[in-house]
């Protein structure tokens, strides 16, 4: 993908985070096919049609009972990457070979489904909590990264020297 994209994208993840009703932190993801189309979006939150029956709802059960990030996923919300999964599945969508844009690092529980779901690549923008499920993906064959945005921008200006001008012909 290239950094001009991943740019968009993690834009994107950054904005559906917003809707999150988590007090402890908002993450958003995108899943987006080889064409650069998105197919599923998630972010953190109660499951569809229930307010915060997992979760504390005003108050986070997971920060009163001072659970670390990344464990004890079974206490708190269905996480961003969850979502995302779970919205395209409802759906009837394949994800295999596609990308996962995330605004953090998923957790262990996640990476385990983003692998067996069959996506390609997570690219990570944001917060860094745990590297364990970027590292159970990184040992299965699932590209991960996590670009800063001057990489990203360093990227764009080099993809842009290489790219037609509006009046080259291509042939």
């Amino acid at each position: 993908m290239k950094a001009r994209w991943i740019i968009h994208w993690l834009r994107h993840a950054e904005l559906i985070s917003e809707m999150s009703p988590c007090p402890r932190g908002k993450v958003g993801a995108f899943i987006i096919d080889e064409r650069n189309n998105p197919l599923s979006a998630g972010f953190n939150g109660p499951p569809r049609g229930a307010c915060g029956e997992l979760c504390g709802g005003e108050v986070c059960t997971r920060s009163e009972r001072a659970i670390a990030s990344g464990t004890s996923t079974e206490v708190g919300c269905h996480h961003a990457e969850q979502n995302a999964l779970m919205n395209a599945l409802h759906k009837g969508v394949s994800v295999a070979g596609c990308v996962l844009v995330v605004t953090t690092p998923p957790c262990l529980g996640c990476a385990r489904l983003i692998h067996h779901a069959g996506i390609a690549e997570v690219i990570i923008g944001g917060i860094t909590y745990s590297s364990e499920g970027a590292e159970y993906l990184r040992a299965r064959g699932v590209a991960v990264s996590a670009p800063s945005i001057i990489e990203l921008r360093d990227m764009v200006k080099k993809e842009a020297a290489f790219e037609p001008k509006p009046n080259d012909c291509l042939f």
